[in-house]
């Protein structure tokens, strides 16, 4: 076992399962695919970081090609809200012994397992790293603490979840490092190149 976990929050991959917001622009069957291609894309830029690998699944586990059973550990999220899941997966990672923690999504095209490592490093010195989002949110948290406090209270998708959460653990006299400023895709503006698997 290694002292060192990523851990995945993503849904499973199928029509009408997750981007609504970019549906109702381009289409049920469009953002099936680009949520496809998402999956895929986080799949290959992790698999090979060496450390643990937990994916949380939103809704269940059945069996998908994104994420190699031999690699990764497949779990359901557990909590009422995304904080409450997110709280609840660190403090089990904790408790079973892991000393760095980083979880992501699997919303961010643009972040690499470059990204991701130097996030584990940031994690050698500092008690939180935080990989910020352009909308305000973040595309990755990680810790090497059991303070939970960033997870609750949030007023999750909105401009100030990063600010928020950079007052807690400042207001705890906790240190932080962050990582580039990166795009989620929850729009049709966000697809960058993803917009060529597009019809």
């Amino acid at each position: 076992m290694s002292k060192k976990l990523l851990i995945i929050f993503t849904k499973i991959p199928k029509l009408g399962n997750g981007k609504s917001r970019l549906a109702h622009t381009i289409g049920e069957e469009n953002a099936f695919t680009i949520f496809k291609e998402l999956v895929k894309h986080t799949a290959k830029i992790t698999k090979d970081i060496d450390c643990d690998k937990w994916v949380c699944y939103a809704d269940n586990t059945e069996e998908n090609s994104f994420f190699d059973h031999s690699i990764y550990k497949k779990l359901i999220q557990s909590g009422t809200d995304l904080g409450e899941r997110m709280r609840n997966v660190f403090v089990s990672a904790t408790d079973q012994g892991y000393e760095q923690i980083i979880l992501i999504g699997s919303d961010c095209y643009e972040l690499s397992q470059s990204e991701i490592e130097k996030g584990f490093r940031i994690l050698n010195h500092s008690d939180f790293v935080f990989g910020p989002a352009k909308d305000g949110g973040y595309y990755l948290i990680g810790t090497r603490t059991t303070f939970t406090k960033v997870f609750d209270n949030k007023t999750w998708s909105t401009s100030t979840v990063l600010y928020e959460a950079l007052r807690d653990v400042e207001g705890a006299d906790l240190s932080h490092g962050e990582l580039a400023t990166l795009s989620d895709v929850d729009y049709e503006s966000d697809l960058g190149e993803l917009r060529k698997f597009i019809d």
